[in-house]
């Protein structure tokens, strides 16, 4: 009987210690498991940032549209991409310290913006949306900065505070004078421009016996005869079309009154043909020009000033690298 007992209760305490060890082995699956799930969680959620910085996080998708957009998803740009990205983000960051981020009708027009040139023009042309994976209130916010980068200049870098080089500057304008001045021409003019040559020349063959209003409004559709037609700035033209050397002198010499020969442009793979009427002339002020030239110069020293800024902005707030989103991207 004794030696019954005794074992019975060594069977009792081996069936406790299976059941201690069962639930030991239980407890370290179930804490194996639930690590395995939060550490999945955080892995998906830590992917969608790319970057940290002192007082927030910036987005794996930012990263993304940079990439795609700016450098075209080309694996060399990626640093560059990501720097683009940072002093973005740091000039925005900037802007709404000092309450000078987008105005409601500022915002409004860079949504409108970005909609049509990021996204409608690309699936009109290639058929797809390179960026359906972000919103366009966040590629407003990526891709247009001009206003933010406007009112932070004042507040930086107001132009009487900015020293210009006078004897440098000399020498910039005395060049720009020589070189630039038709610019300040305000040479206004009747345009009909036609794709076709035949056409053209038919057009051309009326030049001098009908009025070159009358002739636009037989060439171009949708023009009616009741309708005023508007002029156009030559020079405009000229840059829009980059006009050789050649064609720029022969349509800058126009007077008032007089009319083109027949002149064919180039853009983008794709010939236009052009008669032109000039209707009105003024020479350019030469202390006008040196007045504009200057405020331009001015304003590209506060750009530079202004970037320089911008970097020193941006490597003070600290930002770390988060590989898993950096790596996402793809």
């Amino acid at each position: 009987m004794a030696k019954r007992k005794q074992k019975n209760v060594e069977l009792e305490r081996q069936l406790k210690q299976r059941k201690m060890i069962f639930r030991v082995v239980s407890i370290v699956i179930a804490a194996v498991i639930v690590f395995a799930i939060g550490f999945g969680a955080w892995s998906v959620q830590d992917r969608r940032w790319v970057l940290r910085y002192d007082g927030g996080r910036v987005a794996t998708n930012d990263f993304r549209a940079i990439n795609d957009i700016f450098f075209g998803g080309n694996p060399l740009a990626r640093e560059a991409a990501l720097e683009s990205l940072q002093q973005i983000v740091t000039l925005r960051n900037r802007a709404m310290h000092h309450n000078a981020d987008f105005t409601p009708e500022e915002r409004e027009d860079a949504e409108a913006q970005v909609n049509w040139n990021i996204r409608t023009m690309n699936i009109m042309e290639l058929g797809f949306d390179p960026v359906p994976y972000i919103t366009d209130e966040r590629l407003a916010e990526l891709f247009v900065t001009s206003p933010l980068v406007g009112r932070l200049m004042d507040i930086y870098l107001p132009v009487n505070a900015v020293d210009v080089d006078e004897d440098e500057f000399a020498v910039l304008l005395e060049s720009y004078l020589e070189d630039a001045l038709y610019r300040h021409l305000d040479l206004q003019v009747h345009m009909l421009m036609l794709f076709d040559r035949e056409e053209i020349e038919e057009a051309y063959e009326l030049v001098g016996n009908v009025d070159f209003e009358d002739i636009m409004r037989q060439f171009v559709p949708g023009a009616e005869e009741e309708d005023e037609l508007e002029t156009i700035s030559l020079i405009q033209v000229i840059d829009w079309f980059d006009a050789q050397p050649e064609d720029r002198e022969y349509l800058l010499s126009l007077d008032a009154g007089d009319y083109t020969h027949i002149i064919e442009l180039h853009d983008g793979g794709m010939d236009f043909f052009f008669i032109f009427y000039a209707v009105s002339r003024e020479e350019p002020d030469p202390d006008a020009a040196a007045e504009s030239f200057r405020e331009d110069h001015i304003q590209a020293l506060r750009e530079d000033l202004f970037n320089d800024l911008v970097e020193e902005w941006t490597e003070e707030s600290n930002f770390r690298v988060n590989r898993r989103g950096y790596n996402s991207v793809r």
